[in-house]
């Protein structure tokens, strides 16, 4: 008799001590050029208790509303953390700077149709614990629910 077999596949999450090898090496390194090589970026933002500004590179995917960040180091980066808290960063791609606007931390089935066709496949293979949804300033929500368009 043959019984179904289970399937348990876990998130795949880099380990932790990356997240400090890359603060202290890959990130200064690849902070000189992520903002001119696709689909590397620059995130700006600023710390929610020191208030000191940070550069952090980040793989960002454009999108009809605004940007989609995966984040394979689990949801809960410093510089994930930090944009939420402020409701809002800067992304510096191909040189290019744009004004993002309500973060929201979301798995992939929320980020799929968000991504690229050609990211999908690779990025559904990943299976990573989440992706940061950015909008552009026309796509700005507001506080009590509405869209504000400047």
């Amino acid at each position: 008799m043959l019984l179904p077999i289970r399937s348990t596949v876990a998130a795949m999450r880099l380990p932790r001590f990356m997240r400090r090898v890359n603060r202290a090496l890959t990130n200064p390194v690849m902070g000189t050029f992520a903002w001119l090589a696709p689909p590397l970026a620059v995130v700006h933002h600023v710390g929610r208790k020191s208030g000191k500004r940070y550069q952090t590179p980040v793989l960002a995917f454009r999108s009809r509303t605004g940007f989609v960040i995966p984040m394979p180091y689990g949801r809960d980066v410093e510089w994930a953390r930090n944009i939420v808290a402020a409701s809002e960063c800067g992304l510096v791609q191909m040189g290019r700077r744009v004004r993002l606007y309500n973060p929201r931390i979301v798995g992939f089935k929320a980020a799929e149709s968000h991504l690229p066709a050609i990211a999908r496949t690779a990025l559904r293979a990943a299976n990573l614990p989440g992706y940061v949804l950015l909008a552009r300033e026309g796509e700005r929500t507001q506080p009590g629910g509405g869209r504000s368009r400047r």
